[in-house]
């Protein structure tokens, strides 16, 4: 019989399972990647909580859990880590709304999938708003390539539409104007509905609806 047992349980009460997880070691490379994830995850929630001139390395590392000396191992400078942090957390943002909306979803109603899984994506990281508002004066690198980066993916999947028939009375040469409207009403409705008193949540189902209505018949024409 299996030292085991027939349950996979040793002596000591340690599984099989956990015995093998307990073996698995981190190579270099991913605890680097670990510790820079984790570097930009405090830098976020510092920011959220003191701004971006609060954002001390002190308090980013200490959040970190790590050395300030392991700060320089992957920045420069502070502001090194704010020039790529707004980029990188707008990356962790499109990755929760590819992840949250229904790739089924077509014309008005994938409208409606990416401003729900937005706001729910601010419900649960509300550092964010404040990390994109304050930078475009105190981090503009970091807006300018956040903005270039947001804006260019949406053209991409405005211009799909145009091209399959979804939106009819708008053209090519109307991409980035209609891009920016709408990247500004959703901006505008998450700060006037969905942030209140420092805290963060789902906005009403009639704004949802009110911004539906608007895209359906402004948008799409129906």
């Amino acid at each position: 019989m299996s030292p085991f047992g027939r349950e996979g349980v040793g002596r000591s009460g340690v599984g099989v399972a956990q015995l093998k997880r307990k073996r698995v070691k981190l190579t270099r490379v991913e605890k680097s990647e670990e510790t820079r994830k984790a570097l930009f995850d405090a830098a976020a929630k510092i920011v959220g909580k003191y701004g971006y001139e609060g954002a001390s390395i002190s308090r980013i590392t200490t959040r970190a859990k790590v050395a300030q000396g392991t700060f320089y191992n992957y920045f420069e400078t502070r502001q090194d880590l704010l020039d790529q942090l707004l980029p990188e957390m707008g990356e962790l943002m499109l990755d929760y709304l590819r992840t949250h909306m229904n790739p089924d979803a077509k014309g008005w109603r994938r409208e409606e999938e990416r401003l729900r899984a937005y706001f729910d994506f601010l419900a649960l990281n509300p550092w964010f708003h404040r990390l994109v508002n304050e930078a475009e004066t105190l981090a503009p690198k970091a807006h300018k390539t956040y903005f270039t980066k947001i804006s260019a993916g949406y053209v991409r999947s405005i211009r799909r539409a145009i091209k399959s028939g979804e939106i009819k009375n708008f053209v090519e040469s109307d991409l980035e104007p209609l891009t920016y409207m709408l990247m500004s009403i959703r901006t505008y409705l998450a700060q006037r509905y969905a942030y209140s008193n420092g805290s963060v949540r789902v906005p009403d189902e009639q704004v949802i609806k009110a911004y539906v209505k608007f895209v359906r018949s402004g948008l799409y024409g129906e």
